[in-house]
């Protein structure tokens, strides 16, 4: 039963497993994800000075104007799609990781939401990019040219993944979050 606010508890496969990166994975990230992320995905870089959203496909990252990024600027990284999600961060001993992926492993409670992203207004698309923003200045360039935004109902969302364990005095909590993808006006964006 789905409940008011929208959300709804549901109970799929799903497993996850440690992603160790080593000095030399860096050096060639993008074959580092290869090894896990076969299938056109989507990417959410979360650098030290930007957040970059673009894609994934046949090993490469594709963000707007082509721009690249050096690695050690990494504070998160999101490479996702409906069914899987490699997930690294920065730590105080190098880059860790996590990959998980739906469909297969143990049962696992889980709730999916919508998480609204800032933007309401949209320029006009430039080489399937569409930039969004908001009048207070936040921008983000995301990786469709069929938006439609408006500052009323008419946003675009990350859906997100939300995974459910119990901790040691047998409470249940959240253990993890993934993204799956995004979507706007009641439909996911591809």
């Amino acid at each position: 039963m789905r409940e008011a606010n929208g959300l709804q508890l549901r109970e799929i496969k799903s497993k996850s497993i440690p992603f160790p990166v080593k000095n030399k994975d860096i050096e060639d990230f993008e074959k580092c994800i290869s090894a896990r992320i076969s299938v056109k995905s989507y990417i959410v870089a979360y650098l030290d000075y930007k957040v970059l959203i673009g894609t994934f496909e046949n090993g490469v990252f594709h963000f707007y104007k082509d721009e690249k990024f050096d690695p050690k600027h990494i504070q998160k990284l999101r490479v996702f799609n409906q069914t899987q999600e490699l997930y690294l961060w920065r730590s105080s001993d190098g880059m860790r990781g996590r990959y998980r992926t739906d469909e297969e492993g143990k049962e696992t409670f889980v709730v999916d939401a919508e998480q609204v992203l800032f933007g309401t207004k949209a320029e006009p698309p430039d080489s399937g990019f569409t930039k969004i923003t908001e009048t207070r200045g936040t921008e983000l360039t995301l990786p469709f040219s069929n938006l439609s935004v408006d500052d009323k109902r008419n946003r675009v969302f990350i859906k997100t993944r939300n995974y459910i364990d119990y901790n040691e005095v047998n409470q249940a909590t959240y253990v993890d979050c993934r993204f799956m993808g995004f979507w706007n006006n009641g439909k996911e964006l591809t």
